[in-house]
């Protein structure tokens, strides 16, 4: 079988050149394997450099102005020649089997194959990647248990059939528009669920990943994230209960803050102070529940400024009341 790995990158060479290291290694077994490598608007000389693989792999290099994660991985697949893409984020390292068990799942019949990513361990400990590690432990428990939901799925190290996704239509460009952050993978995977695709999930398959350890990214992501979810909302009106009622339900923090920007949107300016308070705290390495708790009020104001920036406020309003 013969798979393409699409690696997306904007302006992190040295990423890339670490995850090419690793893909040069595997153990591919029966299988084949290209790589396409698209510079989604990079001036550090990711191009330049992808070429100097081409000895230990098949590999290319595409280069496009900045469109966002959506867009370059779409691109990726659109020049790829195999029956499988396998969707590789530029901060992963995955083991030498990585690919030959993906092939494997797919030769055998599975249409999409998800192993379990987490944070590496030569990422620091930290209050953010405690919270992502915390996070993993509960998607590895939802993938061993067979109950994974759409918000579990992600395409950072992914296998899908081509035909599969061709029939969806790839991914939606429009969340990750200009180098927005979120919901695109699983805006994808409610369209895999919708047109009753399975996701074979590899929990056994571990795959290590950076993480996100700078707080000033992280909320920039919430807000990102907010306005998405109102997107996904407005394209998928079904699933606006499950983003602004359900995933809040065990949040009392989340909900509290959505409750009183919705009614009073100016309110977020009074968080203006703690928020370069639990900045600085969390940059300087500080821990403890009471820090966490601060981080995610001022990330749940983040993420309802999203939310109303992109005009959800109606839709957000209407699920809490309920």
């Amino acid at each position: 079988m013969r798979l393409s790995v699409v690696v997306s990158t904007h302006q992190r060479r040295p990423l890339v050149e670490r995850l090419l290291d690793a893909l040069a290694a595997q153990r591919l077994g029966d299988h084949q394997i290209e790589v396409v490598v698209v510079a989604d608007g990079c001036t550090d000389g990711t191009a330049d450099m992808v070429p100097r693989w081409s000895s230990r792999l098949t590999v290319r290099v595409v280069e496009q102005s900045q469109r966002g994660l959506a867009a370059a991985r779409n691109r990726g697949a659109a020049v790829a020649t195999g029956s499988v893409l396998v969707f590789c984020d530029d901060d992963i390292v995955p083991g030498p089997d990585f690919l030959r068990a993906l092939g494997d799942a797919c030769a055998d019949g599975a249409t999409v194959v998800m192993p379990l990513v987490r944070v590496a361990d030569w990422v620091p400990d930290g209050l953010l990647s405690r919270e992502q590690r915390t996070w993993d432990c509960e998607v590895a428990k939802a993938m061993r248990d067979g109950r994974p939901t759409i918000d579990h799925v992600h395409f950072i190290a992914t296998a899908i059939r081509r035909d599969c996704f061709e029939a969806l239509g790839g991914f939606d460009v429009s969340f990750t528009e200009a180098g927005a952050w979120g919901k695109e993978d699983t805006e994808l995977a409610y369209r895999l669920s919708v047109a009753g695709h399975d996701v074979t999930c590899r929990p056994d398959l571990v795959v290590d990943s950076d993480c996100v350890t700078k707080p000033r990214i992280a909320l920039r992501r919430g807000r990102d994230l907010g306005r998405n979810d109102v997107r996904f909302a407005r394209k998928h009106p079904e699933v606006a209960r499950v983003l602004f009622r359900d995933q809040l339900a065990h949040s009392r923090v989340v909900r509290t803050v959505g409750h009183v920007m919705t009614a009073a949107p100016s309110a977020a300016r009074l968080l203006a102070l703690p928020r370069a308070v639990v900045v600085r705290a969390i940059e300087r390495g500080w821990m403890g529940g009471l820090l966490y708790r601060w981080w995610l009020l001022v990330w749940a104001a983040e993420w309802w400024g999203g939310v109303l920036d992109a005009g959800g406020r109606e839709i957000a309003a209407r699920e809490l009341r309920r």
